[in-house]
């Protein structure tokens, strides 16, 4: 198996912590380790070779990736020439990939930024899915996560008939998709419990994907064959900004979702998940720097450790400070904080993006 780690994004979802010049995957949010370099030592055991592994970034984002990650080789590193979001990126990864080792490799897309408790139970997870691709190579499979909170800011996928497993994973045929629905909607499908949050990865035949770039996204191909082969970058900046869901996933004809007991996982883009991973004081805080906190329950209050934050009243809140910028919301609407950065971007405050 081949591994790509996507570590392009801009990181616009835990403003005003990560910032275009310093996105979260490139910090140490849950423990003394960056994201990107928790997700690398997750993949390791995984890689055949030390050259199995690959890392997709930005251009602007290359030195500052090569410093986290010394061990990868250049070769290894695939630069996206701009921001298109995760089809384009998928693409280009994919013909990169394609040409060095035929379309017939298995390869897993991974996001830089998630959250996994439980690194025996990932591993035996793709594997499985490697597994059941080898033999059911016209698939595209990607982990799916049972829900324990509505979260509306998810994608949630629909369990459908069973196709293999029968001990800690599973996978099944995917029924639907139903994109962030409202907190009402997200509680019946909990309930339901045929339901998956979608996580992002994916683990596919090459062919399987590029087959279905050149039925869908015949542009996304072409541009992204010919930067594969050392040409027509600059092309890639005039497709469009589209998810991987949206262009591909969604349409494709044969998709599983496999699903673990064990694996723990959560998605690292918002204030309120971090409240869910990082410890809790007795009255329900979750506390990083100085703080007093009068009154002050199901909290996340975040800050510099030279900085003292004092709050007074407070219900499950979120208080994020840093040098130059204050976030402060219901928990429950931090998933909103992309607008901030995208209001900031309408009123030409570059210097807070």
């Amino acid at each position: 198996m081949k591994i790509v780690i996507r570590a392009g994004g801009a990181g616009t979802r835990l403003w005003p912590i990560s910032r275009r010049n310093n996105p979260k995957q490139f910090q140490a949010i849950i423990n003394d380790k960056t994201l990107v370099r928790n997700t690398v030592d997750r993949a390791k055991p995984l890689l055949g070779k030390s050259n199995d592994l690959f890392i997709s970034v930005n251009r602007r984002m290359e030195k500052k990736l090569k410093k986290e990650i010394p061990e990868l080789m250049d070769k290894n590193i695939i630069i996206e020439p701009a921001a298109r979001n995760t089809s384009p990126a998928i693409c280009l990864e994919s013909c990169i990939l394609a040409r060095r080792f035929g379309e017939e490799a298995i390869v897993a897309s991974l996001p830089s930024d998630d959250y996994i408790s439980n690194k025996t139970a990932f591993h035996s997870m793709l594997h499985a899915a490697e597994k059941f691709l080898k033999k059911n190579s016209e698939y595209i499979i990607t982990p799916g996560a049972k829900p324990v909170y509505p979260d509306t800011g998810y994608s949630y996928i629909k369990m459908g008939g069973k196709m293999a497993g029968a001990g800690r994973e599973k996978i099944f045929q995917v029924a639907g998709w139903i994109e962030k629905p409202d907190v009402t909607r997200c509680e019946k499908l909990i309930r339901s419990g045929k339901y998956f949050c979608h996580t992002g990865m994916y683990i596919w035949k090459l062919k399987t994907i590029l087959d279905l770039f050149r039925e869908l996204q015949p542009k996304v191909y072409g541009v992204c064959k010919k930067i594969a082969a050392g040409r027509g970058g600059k092309n890639y900046a005039n497709l469009e900004k589209i998810t991987i869901e949206t262009a591909i996933t969604k349409k494709a004809p044969r998709i599983g979702v496999i699903v673990s007991e064990k694996i723990g996982w959560s998605d690292l883009g918002k204030w309120h998940v971090l409240a869910e991973i990082i410890g809790r004081d007795k009255r329900g805080n979750v506390v990083e720097g100085q703080t007093i906190a009068l009154d002050t329950k199901n909290c996340l209050i975040y800050g510099p450790k030279d900085k003292l934050i004092a709050t007074v009243g407070l219900d499950n809140m979120v208080v994020v400070l840093t040098e130059d910028a204050l976030l402060v919301c219901p928990k429950e609407r931090s998933g909103e904080v992309k607008k901030i950065v995208e209001e900031l971007e309408k009123r030409k405050f570059k210097k807070f993006i």
